[in-house]
């Protein structure tokens, strides 16, 4: 039953209004309108965004909202609770990666998917996240992919990731995703929604 809960206020949460959002069309695309895609989002080399976050795991869930600004250099990741408190900070650079938290205790790890789950209870997977949230598959070897008629990925499987997009909306000259779901095989649930997307 608290699981159940948990995934009623999850969904409650993250059902939240959004810009004019394109739904992912159903036929497959060509190779060609899908490179043609992934040239347009190649441009992409920084972003800034505004959403919601929903996590679920066997034991415990978490959602708020969050903000995120990448750079090819660093990442700043903030976290916050549905009231609008900081949870986390994630801040990466080249050489470090560490996580403030709402006690302002200071950690640091090799990698974002080990200090998340060490100081979170859940992992983050920053090694693709970036690529994935602009729709477009990160640098690990792809195990299956799946595209839509625009050539907007649908499915991807990569790194032990499975994403799935539920929608799309244009910014700019850009097809962005506001809605994402990713699964991992230790069953871990992440749930993002993007309410806002900065581009240079």
């Amino acid at each position: 039953m608290q699981a159940l809960a948990r995934w009623l206020l999850l969904g409650t949460i993250l059902a939240v209004p959004g810009c004019a959002s394109i739904p992912p069309a159903t036929a497959p695309s060509t190779p060609e309108t899908h490179r043609q895609h992934l040239a347009t989002l190649a441009k992409i080399d920084q972003f800034g965004l505004k959403g919601r976050i929903g996590v679920q795991t066997e034991t415990k869930g978490f959602s708020g909202s969050t903000q995120w600004q990448h750079t090819p250099l660093q990442d700043e990741i903030a976290l916050f609770s549905p009231l609008g408190s900081q949870v986390a900070a994630i801040h990466r650079t080249s050489g470090s990666l560490s996580l403030v938290t709402s006690d302002n205790k200071h950690f640091e790890a090799a990698d974002a998917e080990t200090l998340t789950e060490q100081n979170l209870g859940w992992r983050l997977p920053m090694n693709g996240l970036a690529d994935w949230v602009l729709g477009r598959p990160g640098k690990a070897p792809i195990e299956t992919v799946q595209w839509d008629d625009a050539g907007r990925l649908v499915k991807l499987r990569q790194d032990g990731w499975d994403i799935e997009y539920g929608q799309y909306t244009a910014i700019g000259h850009y097809q962005l995703p506001t809605r994402l779901t990713l699964r991992h095989a230790s069953k871990l649930t992440l749930k993002l929604i993007v309410q806002q997307w900065q581009l240079p």
